[in-house]
């Protein structure tokens, strides 16, 4: 499922409350949540309830009357991602563990996209992750990164315990491509993906070789594409030819950064539309765009093909996913987030050694407890910040009605692009800046199989679906060995606006405003529809098969990186650092969405107030 550009321009539904008075608004997002809310399924990730108050604000001008605070804290945190929750660590490591800190969440559930997602069927428990998932490299050798897992008890230097051995591997199942008669002529399955293996082996993924020229010919010769662009894929994966000859070398980086991957793919390796619609979306787990909204730099950086006389594959570090990132744990980095939240507010969980956060019970009930060093607020919408001299006063919206506090320091570690809104006495450079960190929207989607015996017939354990909605899925660890047992279904869906000359910033928004307006009654017909198609003839019947779907909806989602195709320098790009005793964190901050980024940027943020 694309978007077009003129769904964009006709102004796609936003889901905002437009016209209700601020008591309403406060009213609407004032519903307390679930007991626990890993397992709640249907519409997750930014779920109904987490932006009316913030679009009100941000689109809808409105003004909520000023409170009097009742409760004052050494330090208040909005937002409890990855980068406020280790923020709060730090200032404990820094300044004492007595210290009264308050962290303000606007979902129903901690870790902002580091969340986690649960399952039950037939008994068995499944988990996995719904948002941030993956490490990458960076992480290792980041200082920030290293102090906190030092001071979590997390040794970086073994292997991940995610990374253990394929159970799909000894029954022969490995990738798959489907084609679809709307794009490709024919619906068409055909085993292998010598191209995706290609892109895990240039971009760094463990244990994994590029495949050789002759079983790139074998599976172009099956695809259901025209012979000239089967010809002219199979020249660009072999990597011997040059498609800038006698381009000076300085003329070539310049190239690389401003031209479109798939602009290149037309005008210089020849690749009819059909070709390049089969690669188009290889790139859209790393950046959140299609061929045609990354530059050649960048897709050569996550290991597409780009012919010879070309840079080697380097991910950039910003990236927060990469083939080169590692996954770590089974829930992704929700199991940082909870450790995090475990040594911030011990009774949440017990644990005898952090190798015990994935299997350890949460008692939500305990976060924000009367009297208690760290409280953790969820559903808890910050709406003002007003810095006063040395004390700062934040409001927020919770269970339907204004609050208001104090605080010696502040951490702004949600989205940066609200910060302009919360202190509109920001220097009109800062607000210019901040109001241009637009984050890339994603899904991911989590269906609970009773069943994975249609896979096992496939021989598939990862599909990629060039053009269709869903373009790539994969099993992740069955609850057994046998194809009888259930299993997790992982699907990634990126609203593009492919073909339309647009920015990543307006691609960002038109699938922002797309996500926004779609029911999940909608989202949920497209992925029953879309399993069907692909896995019918191999048994599959959603109705029979799927116990359960959460759509992790992620409207904002990856960060914003700087974009060399806009003519953005990623060397010198910076975000505002903080004003006063306001420090400014998240990913967004580090113009990367990746947990180095927002870790870094967490730790900077109190190194602020230490200096």
């Amino acid at each position: 499922m694309t978007i077009s550009r003129r769904d964009f321009l006709n102004g796609t539904a936003l889901a905002i409350a437009a016209g209700m008075a601020p008591a309403q608004l406060l009213a609407a997002a004032g519903q307390p949540g679930s007991a626990y809310p890993p397992a709640l399924t249907g519409l997750r990730g930014n779920h109904a309830g987490t932006f009316t108050l913030a679009h009100s604000l941000a689109r809808e001008g409105a003004k909520y009357p000023t409170v009097m605070a009742h409760e004052a804290f050494d330090l208040v945190v909005v937002g409890g991602g990855l980068s406020g929750l280790a923020a709060a660590w730090f200032y404990q490591r820094r300044f004492g563990p007595n210290r009264r800190i308050l962290i303000l969440d606007n979902h129903d559930d901690f870790g902002g996209h580091a969340k986690r997602n649960e399952f039950t069927v037939r008994g068995k428990r499944l988990v996995t992750y719904g948002g941030s998932a993956e490490m990458p490299p960076s992480a290792a050798t980041d200082a920030a990164v290293r102090e906190l897992f030092t001071g979590l008890g997390v040794d970086a230097a073994r292997t991940p315990p995610a990374e253990q051995a394929d159970p799909y591997a000894a029954l022969g199942m490995g990738r798959a491509v489907f084609f679809d008669a709307d794009h490709f002529g024919r619906d068409q399955w055909l085993a292998g993906d010598p191209f995706g293996e290609y892109v895990d082996a240039r971009g760094g993924r463990q244990g994994t070789t590029a495949p050789d020229a002759a079983a790139v010919r074998r599976f172009l010769d099956a695809a259901p594409l025209p012979p000239q662009d089967r010809a002219a894929l199979a020249r660009l994966v072999d990597g011997a030819t040059d498609y800038l000859p006698g381009m000076p070398a300085g003329e070539r980086a310049t190239y690389l950064r401003s031209t479109r991957y798939a602009a290149f793919l037309r005008d210089k390796a020849g690749i009819g539309l059909a070709g390049q619609r089969f690669l188009r979306s290889r790139s859209n787990d790393a950046y959140a765009l299609d061929a045609d909204g990354i530059s050649v730099a960048d897709a050569i950086g996550i290991g597409l093909p780009a012919g010879a006389g070309m840079p080697a594959p380097s991910p950039d570090p910003r990236l927060g996913k990469s083939p080169a990132s590692r996954l770590w744990f089974p829930d992704g980095n929700a199991s940082l987030a909870r450790l995090l939240v475990q040594r911030l507010i011990p009774g949440v969980a017990q644990l005898s050694r952090p190798s015990d956060i994935m299997n350890a019970a949460f008692n939500y009930g305990r976060l924000d407890q009367e009297g208690a060093p760290v409280r953790l607020r969820l559903e808890a919408t910050a709406i003002a910040v007003d810095p006063d001299g040395p004390i700062t006063r934040v409001t927020y919206g919770w269970r339907g009605n204004l609050h208001r506090i104090e605080a010696r320091h502040v951490v702004l570690a949600g989205w940066n692009m609200m910060v302009p809104y919360l202190m509109p006495s920001l220097p009109a450079a800062q607000r210019d800046t901040m109001r241009a960190e637009v984050k890339a929207p994603l899904v991911y989607t989590k269906v609970a199989l009773d069943h994975w015996r249609a896979f096992a017939a496939l021989k598939t354990r990862r599909i990629h679906a060039p053009a269709m909605a869903y373009t790539d899925l994969w099993l992740e660890p069955p609850a057994g060995t046998s194809p009888t047992h259930p299993a997790v279904l992982h699907m990634l869906y990126v609203p593009t606006v492919p073909d339309s000359g647009m920015s990543a910033r307006e691609r960002f928004r038109a699938g922002r405003a797309f996500l926004l307006g779609t029911p999940f009654s909608e989202l949920e017909r497209g992925i029953r529809t879309q399993l069907d198609r692909m896995l019918g003839a191999a048994g599959f019947a959603s109705k029979d098969v799927i116990r359960a779907i959460t759509v992790n909806r992620w409207a904002h989602g990856y960060s914003y990186r700087p974009d060399s195709l806009a003519g953005e320098d990623q060397a010198t790009w910076a975000s505002p650092a903080g004003v006063g005793n306001v420090s400014f964190a998240g990913s967004d901050s580090a113009g990367s969405p990746s947990l180095t980024g927002a870790i870094a940027r967490g730790r900077s943020a109190v190194e602020r107030f230490a200096g």
